[in-house]
């Protein structure tokens, strides 16, 4: 099984019998046979046949299209049957004591995964900057439990997050040091890289709210707006370290991407990675993705474990139990 990306400018994506066929300029790049693809993301202008779209439809394969400069333009999923009672059931418990115990969840998850990032890349060094980070992070970590109101809590997340990158950013090559997170236009590589896979993991975040039935516009803890998928940030909160910053901090520390695969593009204040950067990236990104982890004494991949926490936010809404759904933590 795999994921297709298509990230040059003129590729082309058709379908014939049981295989789709990606073109660039009249000349076949590859084929694909369609049993095998999970899911499709086209980068920039690239096209894709009228039978194609059907048959990924038909065969519920989701497909979304983003800017070369990692930005989410949207998306179209098959009809998975819309699932009113559940839906309802989100808009209901908006404010509730059901959503501030998820929202500490998710937050307390993300801090955790945070603490042991940092630790893992502080091994070697054993910086003593970073561990008195650590353990201011750790201090916040012990404030979550007790927060009265949604409020409070994003406010840990904001104080957390900022000690947090500017922590990382301590930890990673001259070439490619930050001070914090910097997003709408990234600022430097690192931020770029970020930016780009937080976007792709919302993406795939989104796919599996919908399956799964949930209106991904209404979550418990970021502010509902028009526009902002709240329920796909809630549940991207816990994954970011484990998967984007840990995979970032590695593509730099063992220099699979370097300074030139960035690069700044007439009339833009922004940082954003080459063709060839984004291959190496996306190649990173996937090899992620399919790491095996053992969660309750099963092998899944990542990406499994991504679909599965959808999975499981969706049995703790319908039954108003927020123990039903366990964060994702590493060690």
């Amino acid at each position: 099984m795999c994921f297709v990306y298509l990230t040059e400018p003129g590729m082309q994506l058709s379908k014939s019998g049981g295989t789709y066929t990606v073109c660039k300029e009249k000349e076949e790049v590859c084929r694909i046979p369609a049993e095998t693809i999970e899911g499709i993301v086209l980068m920039g202008s690239v096209q894709v046949s009228s039978p194609a779209v059907a048959d990924v439809l038909r065969r519920k394969i989701p497909v979304s299209w983003i800017t070369t400069s990692g930005q989410y333009c949207g998306s179209f999923q098959p009809p998975s049957g819309q699932q009113a009672l559940k839906q309802r059931q989100q808009v209901l418990l908006q404010g509730t004591p059901f959503s501030l115990e998820m929202g500490k969840k998710f937050i307390e998850a993300k801090v955790h995964n945070q603490i042991a990032l940092l630790q893992r890349c502080n091994r070697t060094a054993k910086d003593k900057e970073v561990k008195e980070q650590i353990g201011y992070l750790k201090k916040l970590q012990k404030e979550i439990p007790s927060s009265e109101d949604r409020d409070h809590l994003l406010g840990i997340e904001g104080i957390s997050a900022k000690a947090y990158f500017r922590t990382l950013g301590l930890m990673v090559r001259d070439d490619f040091a930050f001070s914090g997170r910097t997003k709408r236009p990234p600022t430097d590589p690192f931020n770029a890289m970020l930016s780009f896979g937080y976007t792709l993991l919302s993406n795939e975040i989104h796919t599996a709210v919908v399956t799964h039935g949930l209106q991904p516009y209404f979550g418990i803890l970021h502010e509902l707006r028009n526009g902002h998928a709240a329920l796909v940030s809630d549940l991207l909160e816990e994954w970011r370290p484990v998967i984007v910053d840990s995979m970032v901090w590695s593509l730099v520390q063992h220099r699979e991407i370097r300074p030139e695969h960035f690069e700044k593009r007439k009339g833009c204040k922004g940082v954003y990675l080459t063709k060839e950067g984004r291959d190496i990236f996306l190649r990173g990104y996937e090899k992620k993705m399919r790491t095996a982890h053992v969660v309750n004494g099963y092998s899944h991949t990542l990406r499994q474990c991504v679909i599965r926490q959808s999975y499981h936010y969706s049995r703790a809404i319908m039954h108003q139990d927020a123990s039903l759904y366990t964060a994702y933590t590493i060690r």
